[in-house]
């Protein structure tokens, strides 16, 4: 496999589309003067997303740069990095083939992403994931990411009910020099 960045003019508007099945989600407890997280099952949920917004290199990411995995010729995995409004790097898109999936693809971009990060002196790695998207919850845990913040008016005024509440993972540079 190997890590390869793509070429603005060729991958322009190229589809992204995420999904995910799940039969759990994390919940958000409110104790006192502390929020935690706690899994829970749920009925089983396929999550599509939309076509039409999940497409790399969109105008609204500033400065994007996005970097497959392919093996041989196939692209298999990408993702997709930007600079947000206070100077750190967010992954606006991360996708894996799902016949590659768990398997060193996603792990290999956030490294590049982490790379990236490192090399640039950014403070923080940041994304964003639906509470119900576990599997890819878990695996950021792996990789280092924590929970920095949530939004439960992000997708509509139902997001607690609906299970879908938006997380924000943040991976902190330890190295970062102000």
């Amino acid at each position: 496999m190997q890590i390869i960045e793509l070429d603005k003019r060729k991958y322009q508007d190229y589809p992204v589309n995420i999904d995910y099945d799940t039969d759990s989600y994390y919940d958000l407890i409110f104790d006192d003067d502390c929020i935690r997280i706690q899994k829970k099952a749920m009925n089983h949920l396929h999550h599509q997303g939309d076509a039409d917004s999940e497409k790399l290199f969109q105008d609204w990411v500033d400065k994007a740069r996005a970097f497959g995995a392919f093996e041989d010729d196939k692209l298999i995995g990408v993702i997709e990095v930007g600079i947000d409004y206070s100077q750190r790097l967010f992954v606006n898109l991360l996708k894996v083939d799902k016949q590659y999936r768990r398997k060193g693809v996603a792990t290999a971009l956030i490294n590049k992403a982490k790379e990236l990060m490192y090399e640039n002196n950014i403070r923080t790695l940041i994304l964003e994931v639906q509470s119900c998207n576990v599997a890819a919850i878990e695996f950021y845990k792996t990789q280092g990411f924590k929970l920095i913040g949530f939004d439960t008016t992000c997708y509509s005024n139902h997001d607690l009910q609906n299970k879908e509440v938006r997380f924000d993972l943040g991976f902190i540079n330890v190295n970062y020099k102000e």
